[in-house]
């Protein structure tokens, strides 16, 4: 492991660093650093790439694992992938009037922001994407790029601006979430929302941990309990919090709005949770055959992306 391309990170809900090691390794075996706080549960990565290599990785080379056509096919056993976003939205009553402004972060290559214009046609809407080739795509569709990193300071320049922000499956690729929420909160109208979805760390699914869910690009795993109190540090209010649907079981969707700031609620019993569905989960990954397996299929993909 080169050390130079990581760092050491503390707990962003608890700000201790008490943490107990889950895995090294994920996703397309990758360095894949899962712990656990043992003060308050969130689960998260440490160490974990530095900025510079993420920053590389997400312009140069997320495609290539994770959208390597990057086309817009996203019909998946009938039911539009980026569906849930407007119906769950629209189901909530929740929406606003009158929605002028909409602000996409993370929209890889516009899938969701082309379903969102059908359903509100009349809007303006604006991104936040790191991939240079869907920032090509974005700009086609007449969607505003405010950048390629939530991390500047985009939010200073749209206080109170946004009526609906999206973040379907990014809130756990950031460096500090509480930071990235808490400029959500600046750029929201009083009455504006935010819709959130993240995997559900309580709820993996049939998905195996150490070939799927553990991800290097996944700096963070929530639960309810964690995103909750995320939002609290951040001054952020739930409105819904639904542990999946008919759409996708392994999802955690959220709607918030502008809150006040409260302290994080601290909880032994979070930890305890969360590690015991690590370790039965896990348990059953880690048999000779499974890890035999996952070596080969590592061994098979370095190989083909070597090749290319």
């Amino acid at each position: 492991m080169n050390n130079e391309n990581f760092e050491h990170v503390i707990c962003a809900v608890c700000d201790a660093d008490n943490t107990e090691k889950i895995c090294e390794r994920g996703q397309f075996g990758l360095p894949t650093h899962v712990v656990i706080c043992k003060e308050c549960g969130l689960s998260y990565l440490n160490p974990r790439w530095n900025k510079e290599r993420y920053i590389h990785f997400y312009e140069k080379e997320y495609d290539k694992y994770y959208r390597p056509n990057v086309q817009k096919n996203t019909e998946r056993a009938g039911i539009n992938y980026y569906q849930p976003v407007y119906e769950r939205l629209y189901e909530s009553g929740l929406l606003p009037d009158n929605i002028q402004q909409v602000l996409d972060i993370g929209s890889g290559d516009g899938n969701n922001l082309e379903y969102l214009m059908e359903k509100i046609p009349n809007a303006n809407y604006y991104a936040i994407e790191p991939s240079e080739e869907c920032r090509k795509t974005l700009t086609s569709m007449d969607v505003k790029m405010l950048g390629s990193d939530v991390d500047i300071n985009f939010h200073e320049k749209f206080e109170g601006f946004f009526d609906v922000i999206i973040m379907r499956h990014v809130l756990e690729h950031f460096a500090n979430p509480v930071s990235a929420m808490q400029k959500v909160r600046t750029i929201l109208k009083d009455d504006g929302i935010a819709y959130i979805a993240v995997p559900n760390n309580l709820k993996f699914g049939n998905s195996k941990l150490l070939d799927n869910w553990f991800r290097v690009v996944h700096t963070y795993y929530f639960n309810v309990h964690s995103l909750e109190n995320i939002f609290r540090k951040s001054g952020i209010k739930t409105l819904v919090m639904e542990e999946g649907d008919e759409y996708n079981q392994k999802e955690l969707f959220v709607i918030v709005k502008k809150g006040d700031v409260q302290e994080a609620n601290i909880k032994s019993e979070y930890y305890t949770i969360q590690k015991e569905l690590f370790d039965k989960k896990l348990k059953k990954e880690k048999t000779l055959i499974n890890n035999l397996k996952r070596r080969i299929k590592y061994d098979i993909l370095q190989s083909i992306k070597t090749k290319k």
